[in-house]
């Protein structure tokens, strides 16, 4: 679960090395990476992360995966896009 992934990543401090890749319409290819050093809060339900324009909520359901340098760790399965 991205949940749990992002949770591990912030314990051990390794939060801030990590990418985040999320479904976003209208970015090319409707994704776009985020990465975990700008990542503000991680809760149950959604994580969030700053930006020029303020702090943005994402839902974990609009995750589709979770890097650390080259490695991934964390892919959503079926997602189809």
């Amino acid at each position: 679960m991205a949940y749990r992934t992002l949770g591990k990543l912030r314990w051990q401090g390794k939060l801030p090395e990590s990418r985040i890749v999320i479904l976003h319409r209208g970015a090319p290819g409707d994704r776009k990476v985020v990465p975990g050093a700008v990542v503000t809060e991680v809760t149950k339900g959604h994580f969030l992360f700053a930006e020029r324009e303020g702090e943005t909520h994402i839902p974990y359901h609009r995750v589709r995966e979770i890097w650390l340098g080259s490695r991934l760790l964390w892919k959503r399965q079926g997602s189809g896009v």
